[in-house]
């Protein structure tokens, strides 16, 4: 069943504040092969989850069936928040659910953190003796912190070689890369290579402190948003702009450069290091005008 007309023209108007952000609409089934809904909002980095559920008729007291109905569609809405978290890619190989199933320690941490999930108050709604909430839960954090092998694990890759043509870099402070015509899709650990396959990027050399503050990266489809955000210096921001040239990884998650660009990257960062701190920002959606 879908969401209520409330909450959809609630969320709706959210989303139309946020029209360029990048959303992922989730699908599940129920066992009793119910439709689970949600989305995800890749730019705030929020999962968003409902669910509906019913008070007995033999309650007559309104405030004790609402109480109850209510009480009883947020449990279930914890149970498609379970179901619909599996679906997140953590990297270009990874699910959140196939890390839960290779691991009881991470599907143990991942139910507690679900079970903080904060309750949308204005989701609160009753249609024809059925209640529906909505909860939310956020992709930093803890979550982050228990999903992404981080920092504890620097990465190994050697550095590319300096261009001798390659002048001195000014101070950048933050990195974007822009996707937009390229089929990426977003995910909670991208990483950045090179053409030749030089590791420029990933979970391995982030720093814990930041990913839990920022999430590995920023997504949006607005460019000049993008180029202003928080992450990579707002107002006094100077990012690092470099074009992606195709997607890589099963799920299509991790972002080529050139080989060029690669080279820039690294001399950037030396000079003025922003991708331990997760400055770094995907922007997807169509190609550009020429």
């Amino acid at each position: 069943m879908r969401p209520f007309l409330l909450i959809a023209l609630i969320l709706a108007a959210s989303q139309n504040l946020r029209a360029q952000n990048v959303v992922q609409p989730l699908q599940a089934q129920s066992t009793g092969q119910q439709a689970i809904e949600g989305n995800l909002d890749w730019t705030t980095g929020v999962l968003t989850v409902y669910g509906e559920g019913i008070a007995s008729p033999d309650i007559e007291n309104p405030a004790q069936r609402r109480l109850l109905g209510l009480r009883a569609a947020k449990a279930t809405a914890y149970r498609n928040l379970l179901e619909l978290v599996g679906q997140v890619h953590i990297d270009a190989s990874t699910t959140v659910g196939e890390a839960m199933l290779a691991s009881d320690s991470v599907r143990t941490r991942v139910s507690g953190l679900i079970r903080g999930a904060r309750l949308v108050p204005e989701s609160q709604q009753e249609k024809d003796g059925v209640f529906q909430v909505a909860l939310t839960l956020h992709l930093q954090n803890d979550l982050s912190a228990t999903l992404l092998p981080t920092a504890q694990h620097p990465s190994t890759s050697p550095p590319l070689a300096e261009s001798a043509l390659y002048a001195p870099p000014q101070t950048y402070t933050g990195l974007i890369i822009d996707a937009r015509g390229l089929p990426l899709k977003p995910s909670m650990a991208p990483r950045l290579l090179s053409a030749g396959g030089n590791e420029l990027f990933s979970a391995n050399g982030a720093d814990l402190q930041y990913v839990r503050r920022w999430g590995m990266v920023g997504y949006d489809r607005d460019l000049e948003r993008a180029s202003h955000s928080d992450r990579v210096g707002g107002a006094d921001a100077r990012p690092l702009v470099i074009k992606a040239t195709q997607a890589a990884g099963q799920y299509r998650a991790d972002a080529v450069i050139s080989n060029e660009d690669a080279v820039r990257v690294q001399m950037a960062d030396k000079h003025s290091p922003f991708l331990a701190q997760c400055r770094v920002i995907l922007v997807l959606g169509p190609a550009s005008a020429p």
